[in-house]
């Protein structure tokens, strides 16, 4: 006992000569003739881990071991003149029980005070307090421990399994402990949330009763692989049934646990909703697949079955008929009877050349008034003839647009594999100057490709001659078509388009030279000069204080793939003395997809150059969802095609309904990856007024201007910067 509360002697006198434990009362004996035995007593209290403090009768400290003083923060000489116990410890709970135990001596057991006096901040002592006599005086001794870091744990314990309840409870996502046998033991609100079932009704159902039989067979091999610890953790998409019969797609997270107390395996299910996702990526898979109108695969599906047809014709020996079906004089059904009732008629047709097929043949749209059909499995080239045949019958039947009764017709080319060609690329071409052949014995007609059809390769070679004259000569123009914020109708940038004007002709629209010149390789020169005009026009504009933000100039495949690439804009934006952040190139989808990890590169030195990059014609391509976030773009163009059918009344087509809805999810999209989004072609109010109000804003197209030419683009700039209505 610390012989700081009082001197050696007093100390000495203050204390018992022994202790006796006997049953819950403790006996002090004294032998004032055994001093040694007494020193060896005060050593042994003065020692112990637990604090003791002696009080009397009157409530004062007679004495105190330095454990106790260490507890309370007290010097040692702080009850040399026995302070009252109630000042050194000031609790009310404790002087009730320190005098319950001196009336009745009965023992005061896990008595816990808050010491605030001590240094280092609040502790929490536990005592427990017993009554004896010595020298006929009642006494009593408060044994104290120290509970403070327990109690401090505890609490910390307390709070974090109160934490712990409410993050179970309000998680975003849901949580479910599993049985290893896959018995849902505890589930919280979100997951009831997303299958429908209660709590309650949770707790008595195993996880496969949950899950969608298709997915149960992987999910049971994922789970039996987890509890036999051949897998930590896995992670999947799959399907659950809720309560509703319906079908929610989640993506779960699962793994291991062991309870401390039993040790037994428990199976930690996190699910996240991600059916608006799926639902999403659905949507452009099927666009990227599939042509929007008429819902038949597109270019990008037909040559993958095309090459998978020829891949197994090799194997068998069999042969693959080719179609190229081009409608005759389908331009005037449109110029008489309104594009409404051309879109009626290439759906229609779709519809019939479908349904006059076997299941593994493909019918695909090229695109306008062209399809394309593959004849899997075919023994001679007389099969082909057969189905071509029944094509033309089943087009020649009756259909009524617009009031007017019209008889379809067509034209087919047809190339056989393997003697025509031997990948998709050549059947295609084979199949193509097939059809112009059919097309010029006046239509109705199927011709088989022959060698000597040259007729067509001609009418190219012609045309790429007059396009590197045109290269030589200065013939190429641009026109500028504004893109407008609809919302402000501020002009806030241009789109430079490329033009032929051959020296005393007519001016040549882009759709008949684009595709021969991107063929020959013209294109890269013709792209180049574009660029720099479109570049040095926006430097004038600039001077003249005319400027939108940004000149949009397209960049071909062609141009795109070439060396370095970023190294020539970089020279012709300091050429033409532009700022990097001036220009937008437009990028096609799928000149991302030909070879994403260059295309990245590529465009990664572009945006660090400070050139705003978009992916032009969005939807017509094969992107998803994971390509795009690869690329650092800045905004979407929804291709004219969609535009141009889009309804906004909700009681178009069902065409027409497709396109909105995949407009209404390129925007989405758009927004989600925090990207601008553009619209192509833009011709009526209501069209304007539908992107508008789904979140789309900046529009071009015939409803606020056509293409101009440079002096009457800028006309029309110092027209709308003075004020005057344009």
């Amino acid at each position: 006992m610390s012989r700081s509360a009082t001197t050696p002697q007093a100390a000495r006198a203050s204390l018992p000569d022994s202790i006796d434990f006997k049953g819950d009362n403790l006996k002090i004996n004294t032998d004032a003739g055994q001093e040694s035995g007494q020193n060896y007593l005060e050593q042994v209290i003065d020692g112990m881990p637990a604090g003791l403090v002696v009080v009397g009768a009157d409530g004062r400290v007679r004495s105190i071991n330095r454990t106790m003083s260490a507890m309370l923060g007290i010097p040692g000489d702080a009850i040399a003149a026995c302070p009252p116990l109630q000042s050194l410890i000031p609790d009310v709970a404790l002087g009730e029980r320190v005098a319950a135990a001196l009336a009745s001596g009965t023992p005061q057991d896990g008595v816990t005070v808050a010491i605030g006096s001590h240094p280092d901040g609040v502790r929490w002592v536990d005592f427990n307090i017993r009554r004896t006599r010595q020298g006929g005086e009642d006494l009593l001794l408060l044994i104290g421990q120290d509970v403070t870091f327990a109690r401090q744990a505890r609490l910390r314990l307390q709070e974090s399994e109160a934490f712990f309840r409410l993050t179970f409870s309000q998680a975003a996502v849901g949580i479910a402990l599993l049985s290893r046998d896959g018995r849902f033991l505890r589930v919280n609100r979100k997951l009831s949330s997303i299958v429908g079932f209660s709590e309650i009704e949770l707790l008595q159902r195993f996880y496969h009763q949950v899950t969608c039989p298709d997915e149960l067979a992987e999910d049971r091999a994922c789970m039996a692989r987890l509890v036999t610890g051949e897998l930590r953790d896995f992670q999947r998409e799959t399907r659950y049934v809720c309560k509703d019969g319906s079908i929610v797609w989640v993506a779960i997270n699962v793994s291991t646990m062991r309870e401390a107390a039993s040790g037994q395996l428990r199976l930690i299910l996190a699910v996240e909703d991600i059916t608006r996702r799926k639902v999403a990526e659905e949507a452009l898979l099927r666009m990227a697949n599939h042509d929007a109108l008429t819902g038949l695969p597109n270019r990008a599906l037909l040559e993958d079955r095309l090459a998978h047809a020829v891949c197994k014709a090799q194997r068998s020996g069999r042969q693959v008929g080719v179609m190229f079906i081009d409608l005759d004089r389908f331009k005037h059904v449109n110029d008489s009877l309104g594009h409404e009732a051309g879109d009626q008629l290439i759906v229609e047709i779709a519809r019939r050349l479908a349904g006059s097929l076997r299941e593994s043949d493909t019918v695909a749209r090229q695109g306008g008034d062209e399809f394309v059909v593959v004849l899997d499995d075919l023994a001679v080239p007389e099969d082909a003839a057969l189905v071509a045949h029944k094509l033309l019958e089943r087009l020649f039947q009756p259909l009524v647009l617009a009031g007017q009764e019209v008889f379809p017709t067509g034209s087919i080319g047809i190339a056989m594999y393997p003697r025509d060609g031997h990948d998709s690329a050549a059947l295609l071409k084979a199949a193509d100057s097939a059809m112009y052949r059919a097309k010029g014995s006046g239509g109705n007609h199927y011709h088989f490709y022959a060698a000597d059809m040259g007729a067509h390769a001609h009418e190219h070679l012609r045309l790429e001659t007059g396009l590197q004259r045109g290269l030589l000569q200065d013939e190429f123009v641009l026109h500028y078509q504004p893109q407008v914020d609809a919302a402000s109708d501020r002009i806030v940038g241009l789109e430079a388009l490329l033009r032929w004007q051959p020296k005393g002709g007519a001016l040549v629209p882009p759709s008949d030279f684009i595709p021969l010149a991107e063929e020959t390789g013209l294109i890269v020169p013709m792209g180049e000069w574009a660029l720099a005009e479109a570049l040095r026009q926006q430097a004038a504009l600039v001077r003249l204080g005319l400027a939108p933000a940004r000149m949009s100039v397209n960049m071909s495949a062609r141009q795109f793939r070439q060396q370095d690439v970023a190294g020539r804009v970089a020279r012709l934006l300091r050429e033409t003395g532009c700022e990097p952040s001036w220009l937008t190139l437009e990028i096609t989808e799928s000149v991302l997809m030909e070879n994403p990890a260059a295309a990245a590169a590529t465009m990664v030195r572009l945006a660090e150059m400070g050139v705003q990059l978009a992916v032009d014609d969005f939807g017509t391509g094969y992107s998803s969802l994971a390509a795009l976030r690869r690329f650092p773009i800045h905004s979407l163009k929804i291709d004219r095609s969609f535009v141009a059918d889009i309804d906004g009344g909700g009681c178009g087509t069902e065409a027409q309904a497709d396109d909105t809805a995949i407009v209404k999810a390129v925007i989405a999209l758009a927004h989600s990856m925090r990207l601008d989004v553009i619209a192509e072609g833009v011709e009526t109010c209501r069209q304007q007024a539908f992107l508008g109000a789904h979140g789309c804003h900046r529009m071009q197209g015939y409803r606020f201007s056509r293409p101009l030419p440079a002096p009457e683009l800028e006309q029309l700039l110092r027209t709308r910067a003075e004020g005057v209505p344009a």
